[in-house]
């Protein structure tokens, strides 16, 4: 009789804890895989935070060295960041995404991943 009373508790004791327990372990904070990857095109020198994997159309951002905390924020909400080190030449830089765009320039042959995912914005 005693044996069937402690069972009975411990039993009652587990569906009690139980939801409290699922409730704490179901909250997760899941944040996309990114990749960082650098590029140097004669005097043009970038660096590029992105999302792992690309489906559909991303948007592209042009961003200054110093904000990589920003880019990958960024990039983990599924934007392609270009951080560019040299404010005066972001046009270049466009150009040559634009050119990718279209599966040609410099950065085809290591970036042809990314072509098709994403439109270039005009300054």
């Amino acid at each position: 009789m005693a044996i069937g009373r402690l069972l009975v508790a411990a039993a009652c004791a587990l569906v009690l804890t139980a939801p409290s327990t699922a409730a704490a372990t179901s909250v997760r904070h899941h944040r996309p895989a990114v990749m960082t990857m650098e590029y140097s095109v004669g005097d043009l020198h970038a660096v590029v935070h992105s999302p792992r994997t690309l489906v559909g159309t991303r948007p592209l951002v042009f961003q200054f060295r110093g904000y990589d905390e920003v880019a990958q924020s960024l990039a983990q909400q599924g934007s392609i960041v270009v951080l560019v080190s040299d404010r005066t030449a972001v046009d270049r830089h466009r150009e040559l995404w634009r050119q990718l765009s279209e599966a040609r320039g410099p950065l085809a042959e290591r970036f042809r991943g990314f072509a098709g995912h994403y439109g270039v914005p005009e300054p």
